[in-house]
């Protein structure tokens, strides 16, 4: 039992509830202005750990996509098509912004060289599949070289003594060993070590917040499959960003409880496999082409190789109408069946349970998306109920934007996708305002 101000813990308590799901009782009793809270083990132990999780992102991170002055220049457009257009040249990263990118990615290389000679740094991400936005993250996997024993070679930055000694250390304590060589670099900002599926040192350089993990085979992979699929068609990385900033701006991503990009582009990708024609293929149809499972521990390996044996697509809709058929697909779509971009179609909750143990391998969530490249792992299994409610009405909301075409004329200081950027209030008083308007105009 723990005793607590009423605000804002309990509203942080109720993150944590949502977030787990437990099934077991729980329950508050209050008392004036404290709140009393009656939890299992479990959530005790949650909550313990709750504090040292949840880490914000580095606050010198440099803010370099201003909203008023992207609002600013698409209420100047004339058209639709001119306004993406112009939000796409705005936003996307420059050949100045990945020029920096590679410096940082350089810098930090050539730091954790002195100490591990023979180790490899890659660059992860979408810095390299091209689907990034001005100011997002910069990516990292540190590589360990290994013997012929799979343990990784440090005889050339430690004493042999103390080598031994390292390579006893957990993920966990090794992250934090990264993270002391970063600091005494002085290459480096603030860093902080963020436990999670793939636990990583976030850290800023050059005024650029990055992510370095270890031996991340999967980022590597999902890059290069994300890189494949922005080069297999051109509509790909425009309505990725366009997406991604949509959600940003409605505060979906960017915390522990919430969704990533990489869920918000395979929810991009199911919806371009479900076209007629389809922009993209199945997920399943560009492994066999690129001998992708087979290469899975291949550091070197490039998918992007294989590129000639795909055709092009046959569908030749443009972005504006591929926007609308989004917001429209999704905001009728039943989430209760789980997405599955791997093989290009949708799979019941029942079909992901084991019948030899009768248990649940498969993560599920009030949105499931089945992460292709970890069939076994929920894309979205972190977002809390919360922010699956709200990606949800958003939907709907914007789907209602889409529908209306009164916002779709350029007169007034305020139209087009500029609408679809706004708060959750200001749709809604938006969509009652103008259909306060219809009913007086008869």
């Amino acid at each position: 039992m723990y005793l607590t101000k009423k605000c804002p813990t309990k509203t942080l308590i109720m993150k944590v509830i949502s977030f787990h799901r437990c099934q077991t009782m729980h329950y508050f009793q209050c008392s004036r202005n404290n709140v009393v809270i009656i939890f299992p083990k479990l959530l005790k132990a949650i909550i313990r750990n709750f504090s040292r999780k949840y880490v914000r992102k580095i606050s010198n991170t440099e803010n370099a996509i201003s909203h008023t002055f992207l609002m600013q220049r698409l209420q100047s457009c004339r058209s639709i098509k001119e306004q993406l257009v112009t939000f796409d040249s705005y936003t996307k990263l420059t050949e100045a912004d990945i020029s920096l990118r590679r410096s940082v990615h350089q810098s930090v290389e050539e730091s954790l060289k002195n100490h591990f000679p023979n180790c490899s740094v890659y660059l992860t991400g979408s810095t390299v599949s091209g689907l990034g936005l001005k100011g997002c993250d910069v990516d990292l996997s540190f590589q360990f070289l290994s013997n012929e024993d799979n343990q990784c070679d440090f005889s050339k930055g430690f004493q042999e003594s103390f080598n031994s000694e390292y390579l006893k250390l957990s993920l966990k304590e090794k992250m934090k060993f990264l993270q002391n060589i970063l600091n005494e670099s002085k290459i480096t900002g603030a860093s902080k070590t963020i436990s999670g599926r793939c636990p990583i040192v976030r850290f800023s350089c050059q005024n650029i917040t990055c992510d370095l993990s270890i031996d991340n085979k999967l980022a590597l992979h999902s890059t290069s499959f994300m890189l494949l699929c922005n080069m297999l068609d051109k509509r790909v990385a425009p309505l990725h960003r366009f997406l991604t900033y949509w959600a940003k701006s409605h505060k979906l991503i960017g915390g522990p409880f919430k969704f990533k990009t990489y869920a918000i582009f395979l929810l991009l990708l199911y919806f371009l496999q479900t076209r007629n024609p389809p922009v993209l293929p199945s997920v399943e149809c560009m492994f066999e082409k690129t001998d992708f499972n087979n290469n899975f521990n291949n550091w070197s390996y490039d998918i992007c190789k294989h590129l000639e044996k795909f055709e092009g697509s046959k569908n030749s809709q443009c972005i504006d109408e591929l926007l609308r058929e989004f917001f429209a697909f999704y905001a009728k779509f039943n989430f209760s069946n789980v997405i599955c971009p791997l093989t290009n179609e949708i799979k019941m909750p029942s079909e992901f349970l084991s019948k030899e143990t009768v248990d649940c391998k498969f993560p599920m969530n009030t949105i499931s998306i089945q992460d292709p490249l970890d069939p076994d792992w929920n894309a979205t299994s972190q977002v809390c109920l919360k922010f699956c409610f709200y990606f949800l009405k958003y939907l709907r909301l914007s789907y209602k934007t889409f529908n209306n075409d009164e916002i779709w004329l350029p007169i007034d200081d305020r139209w087009g996708v500029c609408y679809l950027f706004n708060d959750l209030s200001a749709l809604q008083s938006s969509k009652r305002k103008i259909n306060s308007k219809r009913i007086q105009n008869g």
